[in-house]
């Protein structure tokens, strides 16, 4: 499948996304019975499936060419789970700037995730999720989009695509940072099976963290607030970010460390560190149902955010 049969699946996303949210507010006004978080997670991520899908039967493609998927090392699955680990600190600094401008969705859903057996949310947003959107943005368009040649562009924008996915500025904004660090598995290992146990972790650690958050946490988080408001508002602020980028660019320089390392037990080092010096071909990634798919998406995350 090529990159504009690509971006116009994402724009088919991007609609039934928009399209499953006014069905379930219509459901909710019309006075529908409330649709569990599970429902509404499986809900959403098949109308992210269903078009990546018909767009690779359509193309004529075979799936087990744009979703590269083979075993790799048990050496390397160990170190993708530190990998996951090194990350929390990137996404934690980026999440609290987004958090500067807009509400934590994820926090606000807590409540929603908490009220289900854990080892329910675990397998919806630990395991079936991560296993949909990386075959949808790691598999499907992260291929399509490298047979330009553009691999650096098409790592970027597809990440891109994945945080806007989210529908919300707060997810968007560390979505295509995640996006980017789990686009560098699969080019270290050459499959999507890497960045699937990634997520997998990542998200399991988060579900696991919601649950364990409401007594321990929520009192750890109480003394920081009274530490910080002891500092005053804008000096704690400023102070509270600089730790947090400091421990994201230490532990990022580790996790990069660990991707060289992954892609040479994979035997593609060579194949990693020569990504820059790749040579462009000359096609455009950016197409008009792409341009569209944004423009919608971003005008649909301000109206979400209530800033229109």
């Amino acid at each position: 499948m090529d990159y504009r049969r690509a971006n116009r699946a994402y724009l088919y996303m991007i609609l039934s996304t928009i399209g499953l949210v006014l069905v379930l507010s219509l459901w909710y006004l019309n006075g529908g019975a409330e649709v569990s978080i599970l429902m509404n997670n499986i809900l959403s991520e098949a109308v992210v499936l269903i078009p990546a899908l018909a767009a690779v039967f359509y193309s004529g493609d075979k799936l087990s060419v744009l979703i590269p998927f083979h075993k790799i090392h048990i050496s390397s699955a160990l170190l993708i789970v530190v990998y996951v680990l090194t990350l929390f600190p990137l996404v934690a600094f980026v999440n609290s700037v987004s958090m500067l401008f807009v509400e934590n969705t994820v926090s606000a859903l807590s409540d929603d995730v908490i009220a289900m057996p854990m080892w329910v949310m675990i397998l919806s947003i630990g395991l079936l999720g991560p296993f949909i959107e990386e075959v949808v943005f790691r598999g499907i368009i992260l291929q399509s989009y490298q047979r330009t040649g553009r691999i650096i562009g098409s790592i970027v924008l597809s990440s891109v695509l994945f945080g806007m996915m989210h529908m919300n500025f707060n997810q968007f904004a560390y979505g295509a940072v995640m996006g980017v660090m789990l686009a560098l598995l699969v080019e270290a290992t050459g499959t999507v099976l890497a960045s699937f146990i990634a997520h997998a972790v990542f998200n399991t650690i988060e579900v696991v963290m919601m649950f364990l958050s409401s007594d321990a946490l929520d009192e750890a988080s109480e003394l920081a607030s009274d530490y910080m408001g002891e500092l005053g508002g804008t000096v704690s602020t400023i102070i509270y970010h600089a730790y947090l980028l400091l421990a994201a660019v230490l532990f990022t320089t580790v996790s990069v460390l660990i991707v060289r390392k992954i892609s040479e037990i994979e035997g593609r080092k060579e194949f990693l560190i020569g990504i820059p010096r790749n040579k462009r071909q000359g096609y455009k990634l950016v197409t008009i149902p792409l341009i569209i798919a944004i423009i919608v998406a971003v005008a649909f995350m301000f109206f979400s955010a209530g800033l229109i």
